[in-house]
């Protein structure tokens, strides 16, 4: 978003055009992956990966006891929540982690 300077007979202006966005704004995700660029790292894209399965993909609640899934990579660098919500299946960045694998006994204890 861009705003025109003002004089003494023209109001200001404000524009939102595609090529001058900084990444804020209805839409920004699809036109950034659209363009081979993550919407949250802002890195090009992983060729067959995806969110769901890096490590850097956390939770966050909100006091509103909302959940959000966001990218460890931006959390708490951005103004509000630290980037945009992702979806398991937004695909990723070339930062990609491979999320470590739960143990298959997880919860259970062995007995002898």
């Amino acid at each position: 978003m861009t705003i025109s300077p003002t004089t003494a007979n023209t109001p200001t202006q404000r524009t939102d055009s595609a090529d001058g966005r900084t990444g804020r704004g209805r839409g920004f995700a699809r036109q950034a992956l659209d363009a081979g660029i993550h919407p949250a790292t802002r890195r090009p894209l992983a060729v067959g990966q995806d969110c769901g399965g890096c490590a850097h993909l956390q939770v966050k609640q909100l006091a509103d006891a909302s959940r959000h899934l966001k990218c460890g990579l931006v959390i708490g660098t951005g103004r509000r929540n630290g980037g945009p919500d992702l979806h398991k299946e937004t695909p990723a960045c070339v930062a990609f982690g491979a999320a470590p694998l739960a143990p298959a006994d997880a919860g259970t204890r062995e007995t002898s």
